[in-house]
């Protein structure tokens, strides 16, 4: 017997749920167009979908499909590292320290890798805490005392591995197929010849999406964005030439909060990106889902071990990004992650 149950409706999710994400309230959203039912369960950020008698749950964009496994191993990034370098995935070379280390181990991490490193949490998400660019050993002290320090409460421990340089990119995937690729780009703008940084950045920030997507933010106006023209001899009333390329702020892990842009990139990848993504997604036994960070300095060639890494692994990805593109074809994935759940959508 099937018990049927009220489905709410999408105002009221937002109205008495407003902790839903963004990427939540969309695969909800697409549930309602193909007549999966769908309800929140009381007190937790679950909910419980139905289509015809098939039952499923999901959670931050977590399927009930994937298993705890999978998660825990996402979650830990020198598990997935060592995970992804078993299966013949090209990772950054790393080490794990922890607090309880001998300061003499921390000296010879630092001289057994190649500079610039990268200093991260072993379990954060989001780019919080990740140090780049460090190629001097008091920076690298520095930078991991504070992530022991800001990060003690989840009992972390530090990262540390080798920088890889290439282009960005974020890739939504099954351990089938790839939904979409999106190309991560630091704040900047491009010069017309006519209007000013400052106008070009007021052009750019008047795109919709900055205002309807949360995961996109306008460019700010501020002391670090000023100081960093001014380090490039610039100024925001300066009127570049056409196709000028100028970056607005220093690359980091939160280039996309600053500001930055995302392009599609999914019909122009070469196929042996599939081929490595896909071997990474079945590194982690019981992972139907996932957000992967990609790096390569050309995707559109053969990817042979030197030239990729896979960065990290997330099994909760948000997926408002890849779903709204700023610049591309939108891609469906809301509708593509409903079909991991009910495969028998049409």
């Amino acid at each position: 017997m099937v018990v049927s149950y009220k489905r709410r409706s999408l105002h009221d999710t937002e109205k008495n749920h407003g902790k839903a994400s963004q990427s939540t309230l969309l695969i909800l959203k697409e549930a309602e167009k193909h007549g999966v039912a769908w309800e929140n369960i009381k007190y937790t950020d679950v909910y419980r979908m139905q289509y015809k008698k098939n039952v499923q749950y999901f959670y931050a964009r977590v399927p009930s499909l994937t298993t705890s496994f999978a998660g825990h191993c996402c979650r830990d990034k020198n598990i997935t590292n060592n995970m992804l370098q078993h299966n013949g995935v090209s990772v950054n070379k790393s080490f794990l320290l922890k607090r309880t280390d001998v300061k003499k181990y921390y000296s010879e991490v630092y001289r057994h890798l190649q500079k610039p490193l990268v200093v991260k949490p072993s379990n954060s998400s989001l780019g919080y805490g990740v140090f780049l660019n460090i190629t001097n050993k008091r920076d690298y002290l520095l930078a991991i005392e504070r992530v022991f320090n800001e990060h003690a409460k989840h009992g972390t421990h530090v990262l540390v591995e080798e920088m890889f340089t290439g282009e960005e990119y974020r890739i939504l995937a099954t351990q089938k197929s790839i939904l979409s690729v999106i190309k991560r780009v630091p704040a900047h703008v491009v010069g017309d010849g006519v209007l000013s940084i400052e106008r070009l950045i007021e052009k750019k920030n008047s795109n919709p999406l900055r205002e309807s997507v949360d995961t996109y933010k306008k460019m700010t106006l501020n002391k670090k964005l000023i100081t960093y023209l001014k380090d490039q001899d610039l100024t925001l009333a300066a009127v570049l030439e056409k196709g000028k390329y100028v970056m607005l702020y220093p690359h980091s892990s939160s280039d996309i909060s600053l500001g930055g842009d995302t392009i599609d990139m999914t019909d122009r990848i070469h196929p042996s990106v599939k081929t490595r993504v896909l071997r990474a997604m079945n590194s982690i036994p019981g992972l139907t889902l996932a957000g992967i960070d990609y790096m390569t300095p050309d995707i559109f060639s053969e990817q042979t071990p030197d030239i990729y890494r896979v960065i990290e692994i997330n099994a909760s990805p948000a997926i408002d990004w890849n779903e709204f593109p700023l610049q591309g074809k939108r891609r469906r994935v809301a509708y593509e992650i409903l079909k991991i759940m009910f495969p028998e959508l049409t």
